[in-house]
């Protein structure tokens, strides 16, 4: 519970100021003490809930061509990622997803990112990445994350977008896993038990986004992504080795 506990406190305290990582940030605690196959539909909820409270303050800001075509390849890649995570062990998921993020964070960090958020084919082939991210691991933000902090939209259009497109990917997600009976009581009472952790943890967040400068979102929010890339690659690589060893 402890473990479960901290997942959501961090976890919301990354959504509240980034306006996206509440599953980078829990997902690799969360499997500390909890398979995958559990951690990932236990995660839906609370992302989804955490984008319908949130968005309406920031719809304004959100680019909606941008988000049309990321969705697209999100509904066609979801479904995909929910199968692979039947198929292939998540611990690999996670590694190969940890190691290809952490590059693309440090080429964003360089400047090395399209200044522009990409045309219509890129930005729906990130969308398909980032779904089938979301159907297998829960974390479907990191390639968008990347895509649009290394450009240059404006601060409060790239978050806005972020917390639409992640709501809508959780969303789907929920739909998915719900219709295809992955959701027990267990499932349930680990994401209310996750709640008053996930709510603190996201006021806070947002307090810290209020107060802090605009200029420091993109390298703060960067910062973040690749501390959470960083204990999901200790974590998957903990566990491939541990089964090796078996």
């Amino acid at each position: 519970m402890a473990v479960i506990l901290i997942a959501g406190l961090f976890g919301g305290f990354v959504r509240g100021y980034s306006g996206f990582g509440f599953a980078l940030a829990s997902m690799p605690v969360l499997t500390l003490v909890l398979s995958p196959i559990t951690a990932v539909p236990a995660v839906f909820p609370l992302e989804f809930a955490i984008g319908l409270l949130t968005l309406p303050a920031e719809r304004a800001h959100v680019d909606l061509r941008v988000l049309r075509w990321l969705a697209l390849g999100a509904v066609l890649g979801t479904p995909l990622g929910m199968t692979v995570l039947t198929l292939l062990p998540a611990e690999i998921m996670r590694l190969v997803l940890g190691i290809a993020v952490a590059v693309a964070v440090f080429r964003a960090w360089r400047g090395e990112a399209a200044a522009k958020p990409q045309g219509r084919g890129k930005l729906a082939a990130i969308g398909f990445l980032s779904g089938c991210l979301n159907g297998g691991t829960a974390m479907s933000g990191p390639p968008v994350i990347v895509s649009l902090l290394g450009s240059n939209m404006p601060v409060l259009h790239a978050r806005a977008t972020l917390i639409a497109f992640i709501a809508m990917s959780a969303g789907f997600g929920l739909l998915l896993s719900a219709s295809h009976g992955s959701y027990s009581a267990q499932i349930w009472w680990i994401s209310l038990a996750m709640v008053p952790a996930t709510a603190l943890g996201c006021g806070l967040g947002m307090l810290a986004f209020s107060q802090f400068p605009r200029r420091l979102y993109r390298p703060t929010s960067l910062s973040l992504l690749a501390a959470a890339m960083s204990i999901a690659i200790v974590t998957a690589s903990l566990a491939v080795f541990n089964k090796a060893m078996l």
